[in-house]
């Protein structure tokens, strides 16, 4: 079962996100080995592909839907810029290492080192290493930069290695990501309005990552396998079918841990050399801990809501969730974790109960150390109360006493000076030293004393004693959950892909239009009945004009003409938009679909902001002259008979004359090779091409002009627009009429 293994780095603007490490590397034939390391899942997904775009397109959009925080490429400090795709990847952060670090041999062997022992089998395949050795060469110096430059290493065993091909995925750009506003919508909804992208209408995932990364991979990067895409067809029926069973698993969902996936990254990072300060290291593994056994004690209640299931892929995912393993490893650690001991978000309270992780009476240095903890902890909290008894400091109250990870407890007091109900604040005795960086706002400071931090300094070292004796003491706990990994990166993935599947459910549920399961076939027409835009239609109050659309082999090409503002961008949006839809798992708004996969999205939608800002503009016109000539040869060059081709308004920036050339000769190309295509245009001329050619049809969007006004119906007709200047029909509508006469 193919299912979605790309991108989970999506577009966005998160910083939970932006995280992911990718390594590239291409050869002089144009091959591209991409490595993308995700430290929050403790994954690698490893792409080889021949890039065939001059511009390095298919690398380019990859790039950008995992948005890397650092890019790791083959060059030097002096010249970086050495090869094509590091040319290409110039918007990204990169990090030069020299080629000798992406040696294929020795990334095959540090890969299999850290791999988990259910993936491990495929790298000992001789086919596997030759159909990837650039991959894992950008593998083994992504690697090399996490121990050489980062100071850690990967615990053998637990990394989650996958191999993915682009093929298996649709081809949609940056570009068409915008102007289809899949992730993010081109202008921000203003305060207490709707309004929003694709993203935002599908998005009622329970969990953050890995789920929210699975739905924008899913956006960007639709599958096109029409077996898996079957089998969520089958999950989201069930769930739109069955109310009492998508509340039970909604519910079982949000009683798992906000951060699943981070678990993983606690269990299986290990820094390189001896630090400093351990105990951070330390206390990210007791969190990992904490959180496992919170996580695997909500599973039984997951395996009991899906026990009513049907559908194949629900069923798969009951089976992750009650494997017997889990049920072993919630043993091994509820014999040493403590009952009551839970993670918390208040920072404080979460170093406690790492402390007191552990069951008492285990360790007499642990219960020793966590008395002086105590101890101290209460000495702190009696030395604020004194300071506001002492000193009359009406701003110390007692919520006011802050605790930070790294700086331990501060004081916020109201900045002296600073104007409030009860008058001027006075200054704060001299023992109150201001901290640096520690500014909340204009009426807050935070301080502390010589008193506190002495006191800061005993709760670290008492701390720490608990941290270390803690980490002995789970060793044996660790190392049975680093071993069962694998495990849990499929239940992770499973969990992801049933979150995301009940989103879908919910979000159809909660529409007023009619939702269809999509019919796909291999080699059949793009076939939609009564089609509506699923984020146009959520913001009216009027009921949506729906539209047919019917693309086969025998009418490929639509010629579409009508007025501005008649619907023509919205109906090319549409046709996009359920297409991803149907491609993701999803039902579409539509009475009736039937697609085939298509294996590329290819558009050239809207117009750029420059030309809009100031259109009087001769650099703008020349810009947006070039941008959509780039477009357009990106079109050209990846277009092929299973792609799905959106053209809107091709040629506005130039004059008449050159615009009909160079969309015309670009609808003869578009009409052989086949790829169905949406061709909006005000270039009248070009509904000839219906006469030279069979399977180019003439549409139109019809308006009525009567009664001095245009009123526009929004329904897609047959045959091209009766009336071509609106302008001149209008103009008297709009001014003195004896001006026009």
């Amino acid at each position: 079962m193919a299912e979605q293994k790309s991108l989970e780095g999506a577009n966005t603007d998160d910083p939970e996100i932006a995280h992911l490490l990718v390594a590239v590397i291409e050869n002089r034939a144009k091959e591209v080995g991409i490595a993308v390391f995700d430290p929050v899942q403790v994954s690698l997904r490893l792409l080889q592909f021949i890039e065939s775009s001059r511009t390095y397109t298919t690398s380019l959009s990859i790039l950008r839907a995992y948005i890397p925080s650092q890019l790791i490429v083959v060059g030097s400090n002096q010249e970086t810029l050495s090869s094509g795709i590091n040319k290409a990847a110039r918007p990204f952060h990169q990090v030069p290492m020299s080629r000798t670090c992406f040696d294929d041999t020795k990334g095959s062997l540090a890969v299999s080192h850290c791999a988990s022992e259910a993936t491990r089998a495929d790298l000992e395949g001789t086919a596997l290493r030759s159909n990837y050795y650039l991959a894992l060469g950008a593998a083994g110096a992504l690697l090399h930069f996490l121990e050489q430059e980062q100071h850690t290493v990967l615990a053998g065993g637990t990394l989650h290695v996958m191999y993915v091909s682009p093929t298996s995925y649709m081809h949609i750009d940056i570009a068409t990501v915008r102007a289809l506003e899949l992730i993010k919508p081109m202008k921000a909804p203003t305060q207490g309005s709707r309004g929003g992208s694709l993203f935002w209408w599908l998005n009622h995932t329970k969990t953050r990552s890995p789920n929210v990364m699975l739905l924008q991979a899913n956006l960007l990067q639709p599958l096109t396998d029409i077996g898996t895409i079957q089998l969520r067809y089958n999950v989201v029926e069930e769930l739109l079918g069955s109310d009492d069973l998508a509340c039970s698993i909604g519910h079982c969902l949000a009683s798992l841990p906000n951060n699943l996936d981070k678990l993983c990254s606690g269990l299986a990072f290990w820094p390189s050399a001896p630090g400093k300060d351990p105990v951070q290291r330390i206390a990210s593994l007791v969190q990992s801990v904490i959180l496992l056994r919170e996580a695997l004690t909500a599973l039984p209640s997951l395996a009991d809501a899906l026990e009513p299931a049907k559908s194949e892929l629900l069923k798969a995912v009951r089976a992750n969730a009650s494997h017997p393993v889990f049920a072993e490893l919630l043993q091994v650690i509820d014999a040493a974790l403590d009952s009551d001991v839970s993670s918390s978000k208040a920072a404080f309270v979460n170093r406690t109960q790492q402390c007191f992780a552990v069951k008492s009476g285990v360790d007499s240095f642990l219960d020793l150390a966590r008395t002086s903890f105590c101890r101290i902890s209460e000495e702190i909290h009696e030395l604020a109360a004194k300071y506001r008894e002492t000193h009359g400091i009406v701003s110390l109250k007692a919520a006011q006493l802050q605790y930070a990870a790294k700086r331990g407890f501060y004081l916020m007091a109201q900045r002296p000076g600073a104007k409030t109900k009860e008058g001027t604040v006075p200054p704060l005795p001299r023992k109150f030293v201001q901290l640096e960086g520690g500014t909340r706002n204009r009426v807050t400071i935070a301080c502390t004393t010589a008193e506190l931090n002495a006191l800061n300094a005993r709760l670290k070292d008492a701390t720490n004693d608990c941290m270390i004796i803690t980490q002995q003491i789970l060793e044996g706990t660790v190392s049975t959950a680093c071993q069962r990994l694998s495990m849990m990166h499929r239940l992770i993935d499973s969990v992801a892909l049933l979150d995301m599947l009940a989103s879908f459910a919910l979000a159809i549920s909660q529409s007023d239009g009619n939702y269809v399961r999509p019919q796909l076939t291999e080699h059949g027409p793009m076939a939609i009945v009564e089609g509506r835009h699923p984020l146009v239609e959520q913001l009216m109050d009027t009921e949506y004009q729906a539209n047919d659309t019917y693309l086969a082999e025998s009418s490929s090409f639509y010629v579409i003409t009508g007025p501005n503002m008649a619907g023509k961008t919205t109906y090319l949006r549409q046709v996009a938009l359920i297409t991803i839809l149907a491609h993701m798992g999803c039902h579409v708004p539509a009475r009736l679909a039937s697609l085939r996969p298509v294996d590329g999205l290819l558009t050239r939608i809207g117009t750029s902001d420059s030309i809009e800002n100031n259109s009087s503009s001769f650099m703008s016109c020349w810009t947006v002259f070039s941008w959509w000539l780039q477009e357009t040869a990106h079109i050209i060059g990846h277009a092929t008979d299973r792609s799905l081709v959106l053209i809107d308004e091709l040629g506005r920036a130039t004059s008449t004359a050159d615009g009909v050339a160079i969309a015309w000769a670009i609808s003869e190309h578009l009409i052989g090779v086949g790829a169905f295509t949406l061709f909006a245009t005000h270039f009248s001329p070009l509904g000839e091409l219906a006469e030279m050619y069979p399977s180019c049809k003439q549409w139109h969007f019809g308006v009525d002009t009567g009664e001095q006004r245009l009123q526009y119906g929004h329904k897609l007709l047959p045959g091209q627009a009766a009336v071509l200047h609106y302008g001149l029909l209008m103009a008297p509508a709009v001014s003195e009429s004896s001006q026009f006469h």
